[in-house]
């Protein structure tokens, strides 16, 4: 009896499993054209797509400024590097705080992620042209 009851239990919760979705899974099902991006999942999975490819530009400009400094310096940028993700988090945190539980909190934050860090690989870019 408990064997049938836990089937019966296993096989009405299975299909529900497939309501879950997710930007990721949208992602993965088809191909999404960020341009044209006008559902909330669509949306917010193409802001992560965008603050990604900008964080990975500012840590390749970053290891390029670190690769040539000397002891001291590099040691001085690290500290400063560190302190920044901080700060650039808790600024977008505080930024987007009024849209918390909101469907936009995501991609607001994301938004304010990307422009952070779109202006800190300039800053780096800026001094790497200055050498």
């Amino acid at each position: 009896m408990y064997k049938r009851i836990s089937r019966f239990v296993l096989v009405a919760i299975a299909p529900l499993s497939i309501l879950v979705i997710s930007p990721s899974s949208i992602a993965q099902t088809r191909t999404i054209n960020c341009s044209k991006a006008t559902a909330t999942p669509e949306v917010k999975f193409c802001s992560q797509q965008s603050y990604q490819a900008a964080d990975k530009k500012l840590n390749q400009v970053y290891q390029q400024v670190v690769s040539g400094l000397s002891s001291e310096p590099k040691q001085l940028l690290i500290s400063g590097q560190q302190s920044w993700i901080k700060f650039r988090d808790n600024n977008c945190n505080f930024e987007v705080y009024n849209s918390r539980g909101g469907t936009g909190y995501e991609i607001f934050r994301n938004g304010c992620l990307e422009r952070l860090t779109k202006q800190r690989t300039k800053d780096l870019q800026d001094y790497l042209s200055s050498r």
